[in-house]
């Protein structure tokens, strides 16, 4: 008997049935009947079953027996499974058996592992065998010697001389042997054979191997000349190579090796284990949608070709059923007999998985030995089948017996929407725990650099530096995809004519992008852009025939909007299809606010002051500036969609200068933009952590995550100050003084205007920043200016810091301060019970005047603790004692009476 061949048996149980449980039942009773057989054949008997289990991995089955002369107990667990029984489940039995043997020592234990346990677990099962009386473990080697000792099996060398996957098939009829007949020329599965040991097999058998085992294959009894008629012709699984790109800016392909930059660190890393390893093994490179995980994995393969090995990188698409793994493989290995990297042994086998890992484990190798590498890309699309998926997984845990240079690579994304029923969590974690996992990093500041100056390159000049800024921002998330779709844009662009200074002035995004693709698209394009995108991949065959033969899929194919993958059409990025379906870009803008809203606010007000429309260089004459400023204050709005881009003017978008109220309508706007910016998602899970964020905190974050933006920390804190100021004119977030906060339904302080009223450059001081008399006197001032004068120089900027705050000045479209409303006035006079329903909306001082009215002696640093905690802020004591002083003041001009104290008297 061959044990090379035998120690590779599977144990399958076949049954018929009306149902999916009856045919459960009659093979539980089936593998029952079968391991009772096989412990006769060791004294046991009276077997009684504790737990049957059908698994997705195979059969399980707990037992107890005693022997029939020493009536010691046994304790038995058989694992009848696809693939090799791994160290987990050994242990498990292992700890199960030493507390039983702690209570009788006599007692025997029994580990069934089918087709064998795994390298590891053998060690591990070896060792146990010494060190634990009473311990065995039986394999498919063993087990097939013990029943064909006992008459139960025939030989198998009664079976097809060249042969491969021999397999134990039990059923109601008896237990027979079977393999597949291999072709003497390709070494592939030609027909199953059956046999027996008495007798022919009965027909009811050949046809439960025809209907669970074969996969259309004929099915023959040993010693028969005729075989069954196939059930299907079987065809070889279509494997697609994936292509390199022919240029640096080509984005609809990976990176060829030729075009690829940065990950050297990694690339090297990887490249070193792969060519130095003595024992085959796997790899999962992991990383999101387009940040280059095809591209390192060409750039491996012409590594190790370099080296003198082979390596193939194949596109997973494709792969519909089981048969594309073993395919896959013989395609590799084929390569490598051709580039003598290994010669086939004379029992090579290609007609499934464990034969062609044991035709590895058999083959001859060049001597020193030279690496195989074979990775599978676009693997998510795999995990739509879990039968597909275990194959995989199999194949990562079964070439770990190979002793030799082979690389398995499997590459998928992590920001795949996983699907929520059926979905191969458990198989997907197995293929990681088996694998060297390497986790795929964004472009940082040089990689980018890099593809600046190739880009330059491809233009044959410079880049205009505000377009060479804009783009290191656009692609600061460091994403090579992203940043070549940018490339062959604007070198499209550029052929057509447009200057570098308008590219700049384009609010570039990926959405503007896609919208660009579809814009030069016919009616009919985008009908049939959008069925295949529904259904991608989808094969070529499922698609309507006037589709699939017709003019518009070959101009899709032509402009590179859809790509063929074998006999499937796909879009060209899964982001695109996201697009394309739902309207949804995943990709978060990542431009980086550098100015905040009051420069924004005063050219809006210029705008909307000349019709929605002012020249550049009338606008920076209204604002007493250059064209540069007025650049930079449109910079934003452009970004946010407020402003339209256009040549040297500044414009207002249309619909929010029709808008009944302009105001609400580009805050709205720019709400929209910024909850779709990669900073806005960065606060929002800071504040998900903690309840206040310090400005500080949240430009060390920006720092860490735009690492492809070269900036000192001192602007990554005015950049965090910016965005924070317009995230709080969204009404995302509430500022304070030490940083920024959630906004809650309770907030009552008004939001800040564009169109009118003054926006604070800084983070807004809390409130109260001073006695009340300046601020009440500049509001009876702009009532009445003649009646009533300015305040001070020195009271004037704290009046109109705390007015702001309550939102009672506004400023004109002449840069003027003036009254929002006179709703605080009465009779020419501010009315304190008017004045005190404003006051109260600020944060902390409907509580302060609360405590004041029920202590009104309350003291001036009580009530300067009472409110930085309420504000939760960080006060020196002098700071505290200057808060309750000014607070005491607001009381009393808001009508609360407050008493004096004998002592303290500092208010």
């Amino acid at each position: 008997m061959d044990q090379i061949t035998v120690d590779t048996a599977a144990v399958v149980v076949l049954a018929e049935g009306s149902s999916t449980s009856e045919i459960s039942n009659r093979r539980g009773h089936l593998f029952e009947m079968f391991i009772a057989k096989l412990l006769a054949t060791q004294g046991y008997g009276d077997p009684h079953p504790e737990n049957l289990n059908f698994t997705s991995e195979g059969i399980e089955l707990d037992v107890q027996a005693r022997h029939t002369v020493t009536n010691e107990q046994l304790i038995c667990e058989c694992k009848a499974y696809s693939s090799n029984v791994r160290v987990p489940l050994l242990t498990s039995f292992l700890g199960k058996f030493a507390l039983a043997r702690a209570d009788d020592d006599r007692i025997h234990g029994l580990f069934i592992a089918l087709p064998r346990l795994t390298p590891e677990a053998k060690e591990k099962a070896d060792a146990a065998q010494a060190k634990l009386p009473g311990f065995r473990y039986l394999g498919s080697y063993e087990i097939c010697q013990l029943l064909q000792a006992a008459n139960v099996l025939p030989s198998w060398d009664e079976g097809p001389e060249i042969r491969s996957d021999p397999t134990v098939i039990v059923t109601e009829h008896g237990v027979v042997l079977a393999a597949c007949e291999l072709d003497s020329q390709t070494r592939r599965a030609s027909r199953w054979v059956t046999w027996t040991r008495t007798q022919d097999v009965p027909a009811p058998v050949v046809r439960l191997i025809e209907r669970h085992l074969s996969k259309g294959l004929p099915v023959v009894r040993a010693g028969h000349e005729a075989g069954a008629v196939p059930i299907r012709v079987p065809s070889l699984p279509k494997i697609v190579e994936v292509q390199g790109s022919t240029s640096d800016f080509e984005y609809q392909l990976p990176a060829a090796p030729e075009f690829f930059i940065g990950r050297k660190i990694l690339a090297q890393s990887l490249l070193e284990k792969l060519r130095d390893r003595d024992t085959a093994g796997s790899i999962v490179i992991n990383a999101k949608s387009g940040w280059g995980k095809s591209s390192l994995v060409l750039h491996l393969q012409k590594g190790i070709e370099k080296a003198g090995g082979v390596g193939i990188v194949i596109d997973s698409r494709t792969a519909e059923r089981s048969e594309f793994v073993p395919a896959a493989m013989e395609r590799i290995i084929r390569k490598a007999v051709e580039r003598k990297v290994l010669e086939l042994p004379p029992q090579a086998a290609f007609s499934s998985l464990q034969s062609i890992v044991e035709t590895l484990k058999r083959a001859t190798w060049t001597s020193p030995a030279r690496p195989i590498f074979l990775a599978f890309d676009q693997f998510e699309n795999v995990f739509r089948d879990s039968d597909l998926t275990r194959e995989f997984r199999d194949l990562a845990f079964l070439i770990r017996e190979i002793n030799a240079p082979l690389t398995i690579s499997f590459s998928w994304k992590t920001d795949v929407v996983a699907w929520t029923e059926g979905y191969p969590f458990g198989l997907r974690n197995d293929i990681r725990d088996a694998s060297l996992v390497s986790i795929l990093e964004p472009f940082g500041p040089s990689e980018v650099e890099a593809l600046l100056r190739r880009l330059e390159k491809s233009l044959g000049s410079k880049l205009n530096r505000d377009l060479r800024q804009r783009l290191r921002e656009y692609n600061s998330q460091g994403l090579p995809w992203l940043f070549k779709k940018f490339g062959a844009h604007i070198l499209a662009e550029v052929d057509r004519g447009v200057t570098q200074d308008d590219l700049a002035k384009q609010a570039l995004n990926a959405r503007g992008l896609f919208e660009s693709d579809l814009a030069r698209l016919s009616p009919s394009e985008q009908a049939v852009l959008r069925t295949v995108a529904q259904a991608a991949p989808v094969a070529i065959s499922d698609l309507d025939y006037d589709v699939a033969t017709g003019a518009v899929l070959d101009s899709l194919l032509h402009q590179r909007l859809v790509v063929q993958v074998g006999h499937t059409i796909d879009v060209y990025w899964d982001t695109f299809r996201d697009y394309l379906n739902n309207g949804s870009v995943a990709i978060e803008d990542s431009y980086v606010v550098r100015y905040a809203p009051l420069g924004a606010g005063r050219l809006l007000r210029v705008v909307v002051a000349e019709g929605g429309s002012v020249s550049v260089p009338d606008a920076a004459a209204r604002l007493d500036t250059t064209a540069t400023v007025v650049f930079n204050y449109s910079r934003e709005l452009r970004q946010f969609g407020v402003l339209s881009a256009e040549s040297n003017r500044v414009t207002l978008e249309p619909d929010l200068l029709d808008s009944p109220d302009r105001e609400e309508a580009i805050r709205a706007r720019v709400s929209q933009a910024l909850r779709r910016h990669k900073m806005y998602k960065l606060a929002a899970d800071m504040l998900t952590r903690e309840d206040i964020v310090s400005i500080p905190q949240f430009a060390a974050v920006l720092a860490a995550e735009f690492r492809a933006v070269a900036a000192k920390s001192d602007s990554w804190v005015t950049y965090a100050r910016s965005f924070c100021q317009w995230m709080e004119y969204a009404g995302l977030v509430r500022l304070l003084a030490n940083g920024m906060t959630r906004m809650t339904e309770s907030d009552s302080e008004p939001l800040g205007r564009l169109l009118s009223g003054a926006v604070p450059v800084r983070v807004r001081s809390p409130f109260p920043g001073a006695n009340p008399g300046p601020a009440l006197q500049l509001l009876l001032h702009l009532s009445d200016p003649a009646g009533h004068t300015r305040p001070s120089k020195n009271g004037f900027a704290t009046a109109v810091r705390d007015l702001t705050a309550l939102g009672l000045v506004d400023t004109d479209e002449g840069e003027r301060i003036v009254l929002s409303g006179n709703s605080v006035f009465s009779h020419g006079a501010v009315e304190p019970g008017r004045l005190r329903e404003i006051v109260e909306r600020q944060r902390g001082m409907r509580e302060a005047f609360a405590a004041l009215e029920s202590n009104p002696g309350l003291s001036p640093l009580s009530l300067g603790i009472a409110h930085r905690d309420a504000l939760g802020a960080e006060w020196a004591e002098s700071t505290m004692l200057s808060a309750g002083k000014f607070i005491r003041a607001w009381a009393r001009a808001c009508g609360i009476s407050t008493q004096l104290r004998t002592t303290d008297r500092q208010d």
